[in-house]
């Protein structure tokens, strides 16, 4: 049986890692979409990219220094007004995928303040999103037919992404994001979403 996303659930076992952990989580996240799904079907540079990739080079810096002052300095407030000016703008639906990768960096943001479980989670669910948009606008699916939906939930991207987002979760669980390893923790999980979250 193909499984769905099950926020519900990620939450649960979000709440039960340490901040660290979760900031890389979120981290992770937020690279991810921006890295898989931030120039999908959009000619040169989509809105939103250059402050995505500032948010996500944030979080980051927030899981290498384990320290909450990154994610309330006067830089990031500013780069979140940026991203919720720019996702309030678009009345029209004009961003197409760039919504979830803007609304990931947004949450990771605010998840690398004190590495919020619920934050996390909602940058996890944008990755999904994101996936799930981007095969739900292609060729392939009619929208019409009944049985989209199940055709959307069982295609490659999402169910690479679905897994994606699981092993992300296992990696983050099994470090510690502090000590003389961090650079290391760091360096791979980053490297596992560098090659296409398994895929």
């Amino acid at each position: 049986m193909i499984q769905g996303y099950d926020g519900g659930a990620l939450l649960s076992q979000l709440e039960g890692l340490a901040a660290p952990q979760r900031r890389a989580f979120s981290a992770a996240c937020a690279e991810a979409v921006l890295r898989h799904f931030g120039s999908v079907s959009v000619a040169g540079e989509p809105t939103g990219t250059a402050q995505c990739e500032r948010a996500v080079h944030l979080c980051w810096d927030a899981v290498e220094r384990g320290a909450d002052e990154v994610g309330a300095s006067e830089t990031v407030e500013l780069l979140r007004a940026e991203l919720e000016g720019i996702l309030s703008e678009d009345e029209e639906g004009e961003l197409e995928v760039m919504e979830h990768v803007i609304a990931g960096a947004y949450y990771a943001l605010e998840s690398s303040r004190a590495g919020d479980a619920g934050q996390a989670e909602l940058v996890a669910k944008n990755l999904y999103e994101a996936a799930d948009y981007v095969v739900m606008s292609g060729p392939s699916i009619d929208l019409a037919d009944s049985r989209a939906r199940r055709e959307i939930l069982a295609s490659d991207v999402v169910q690479r992404t679905l897994s994606g987002i699981v092993r992300i979760r296992d990696l983050v669980a099994t470090r510690t994001f502090h000590g003389d390893g961090l650079a290391v923790e760091i360096s791979e999980v980053r490297e596992f979403v560098g090659q296409g979250m398994g895929g």
